[in-house]
């Protein structure tokens, strides 16, 4: 019997027997639109709705048995849903390591310490020129480290989509943590760390103007 060669997605596949090519046209496995190929054909693939093919299509395709009585259906397949790695979950606990983070949290106590030493120097931490100039290098340094920490939770792949962080640190580091502990999923003990070092810091002002 002839072989044949058939086109399926645009691949050719083959050689197959005439009746089993005729099954796949009965059983709809394969469109007319399909191109086949033979030798008796020459050297053009022809569109199975050109060949004795076209005639396959009305044939009844075989009956299939009813459902097996008591028999429990299959279940249907689900998807995989993908956990995510040992590693991953420990990035993203509260405690996720982060210097920058640390650094940013500890801060207030950062102007705790140069007022201390402006006063052990005789320099009035108060004063107008100091406080400004002190001021603005803590802000420009304290955004520095949120970009930088923004960067290693990129690079971490906890930013998804690289949403804004740092902008909110000019609503006070309060607003940067609570941004990137509800982005990252974690890491709420930096919020905690800043407004404990925000009392220590304030108390140290306040018992320096006492003494003072």
């Amino acid at each position: 019997m002839t072989d044949w060669y058939y086109e399926e997605n645009g691949t050719q596949r083959g050689p197959i027997k005439e009746a089993d090519l005729a099954t796949m046209f009965a059983n709809r496995f394969l469109p007319l639109e399909a191109r086949v190929w033979s030798a008796a054909l020459g050297s053009e693939w022809t569109p199975a709705s050109q060949t004795k093919f076209k005639d396959s299509i009305s044939v009844a395709p075989p009956i299939l048995p009813p459902p097996l009585p008591g028999a429990q259906p299959s279940p249907a397949p689900t998807a995989a849903v993908p956990q995510p790695s040992a590693a991953r979950k420990k990035a993203e606990a509260p405690g996720i390591s982060s210097y920058c983070a640390e650094v940013i949290a500890f801060s207030p106590l950062a102007m705790l310490l140069v007022d201390v030493t402006a006063k052990a120097a005789k320099v009035d931490p108060s004063a107008g020129d100091f406080n400004n100039a002190s001021q603005l290098w803590w802000t420009l340094a304290v955004i520095v480290v949120c970009v930088l920490d923004v960067r290693q939770l990129n690079r971490k792949g906890l930013n998804p989509g690289n949403r804004w962080i740092t902008p909110f640190v000019l609503l006070s580091p309060v607003g940067y943590f609570w941004r990137r502990a509800a982005i990252v999923g974690g890491g709420w003990r930096y919020l905690w760390l800043w407004l404990g070092c925000v009392v220590i810091g304030f108390a140290g002002e306040l018992a320096y103007v006492i003494d003072g």
